[in-house]
């Protein structure tokens, strides 16, 4: 596999005209258009695409499909259009907004193909840009991809791990994870196995304290970030996500693929996308109480992951990218795709 990489704003500023271009937009037209830096970006960045692609194209052959994923990309060359360009979202820009936003999303969404990783994320989508009166040409929702034989892989190496057997959280401490509730639900569960947390983040030294309050420094361990979770969802009895809110939920997807059956409250985005057949019933109220019911269902009756192969396989990643290869790129009417 080759990597190009082109920074297309350092290109640019270095014609010297493009310089000259950037520094105007910013002292005279971002003051007047608050957050409309993009738009001066990606009306040049939409041509060093495409002029990059087509050199690509010269020394390589033609290129099939064209896949840009996240906002921020969009916002780089949001003036390319090309029937072969799909942009992939896994989130909504949040709030619906006022007349400026639904401006500056115009240009990122109308008319253009657009790939969402849920449905639940294609729903928010088609609400917000609705409510714009803004109309993407195509619509697809393709899940994300998990390389399953190499996380299964990285669950084999060796780690330090509990004397006692345990469940198992990773994720970053932030307050959209919601480890309070976490904490609070496994106390309330009175399970026999303690609680690992994986991850760091800005919410760790509160939650350390609240676990000190409780009492439970022995029974609950922060073990901080690491580069390879894989080997505690793997000997864990049960994987738990607490979230407020998760577009997709890719953990799940990858306890999973490690062996662990997932508990996980229902919380907005993706994860009734992801636990899907008996994992579903696992899926909690979204209350502290509801969560901890759950947590002990998962340990007294696991759904079988062996008996559901298909629920682990459509994160395959070449399947992933068979569905990306299969997106229509002929011009037309608009149309739907759900590969």
């Amino acid at each position: 596999m080759t990597v190009h990489r082109l920074d297309f704003d350092k290109a640019f500023r270095k014609t010297g005209l493009g310089l000259v271009y950037d520094l105007v937009t910013r002292a005279l037209l971002k003051p007047v258009l608050p957050g409309s830096g993009f738009l001066w970006r990606g009306f040049y960045g939409g041509r060093y695409l495409q002029r990059f692609v087509a050199r690509l194209e010269g020394e390589h052959g033609p290129i099939d499909r064209v896949i840009m994923r996240g906002q921020g990309a969009f916002e780089t060359v949001w003036s390319w259009r090309d029937p072969r360009l799909w942009q992939v979202t896994v989130s909504w820009p949040g709030s619906e907004g006022g007349r400026l936003k639904g401006f500056y999303l115009r240009r990122l969404y109308e008319g253009k193909q657009v790939v969402c990783n849920t449905p639940n994320v294609r729903a928010q989508l088609e609400k917000q840009l609705g409510h714009h009166g803004i109309r993407p040409h195509r619509w697809a929702t393709i899940m994300n991809p998990c390389d399953i034989e190499a996380i299964r892989r990285q669950a084999e190496e060796p780690v330090e791990l509990p004397a006692r057997p345990f469940i198992v959280h990773v994720s970053r401490l932030s307050d959209v994870k919601r480890q309070e509730w976490l904490i609070l639900a496994y106390l309330e569960a009175e399970i026999e196995e303690d609680l690992v947390i994986v991850g760091d983040g800005p919410k760790r030294e509160s939650l350390e304290a609240l676990v000190a309050e409780r009492g439970a420094g022995e029974r609950i361990h922060f073990v901080g970030s690491r580069p390879n979770p894989y080997p505690w969802m793997k000997h864990a009895r049960l994987f738990v996500l607490s979230s407020r809110s998760e577009a997709f939920g890719i953990v799940l997807a990858e306890s999973m693929i490690c062996g662990t059956p997932c508990v996980a409250v229902d919380c907005p985005g993706g994860v009734r996308d992801v636990l899907i057949h008996d994992q579903a019933r696992l899926i909690a109220d979204n209350t502290v109480t509801g969560l901890a019911a759950k947590i002990r269902e998962g340990l007294a009756n696991p759904p079988s992951l062996a008996a559901d192969p298909e629920l682990i396989e459509r994160f395959r990643d070449t399947r992933i990218m068979q569905q990306f290869l299969d997106l229509p790129t002929t011009p037309g009417a608009t149309s739907e795709q759900e590969p």
